[in-house]
């Protein structure tokens, strides 16, 4: 039984990261179609996993950090640099 859970942890602890990696790169360069590419990997990648619990977690986590996305994409365009 603990190893499924460690085996979990590790699975949520890499999709976050990736994602925090993904928005990283989005501050640096603010292309949108680099974090749609990213995000669209992280979720076909849990899609060809099979695992049904995972790939929700993957969209939930993708869809609450749409917002903030949008929020600074907006801050970018009318930002005077």
């Amino acid at each position: 039984m603990q190893e499924k859970i460690e085996e979990r942890h590790k699975e949520i602890t890499r999709i976050q990261n990736t994602i925090w990696s993904i928005y990283k790169g989005y501050l640096t360069d603010h292309d949108m179609k680099k974090w749609n590419v990213g995000v669209e990997n992280l979720v076909k990648e849990y899609i060809d996993k099979g695992d049904q619990n995972l790939l929700n977690f993957v969209r939930c986590t993708v869809i609450t950090w749409c917002s903030v996305i949008e929020w600074f994409a907006k801050e970018f365009r009318n930002s005077p640099d």
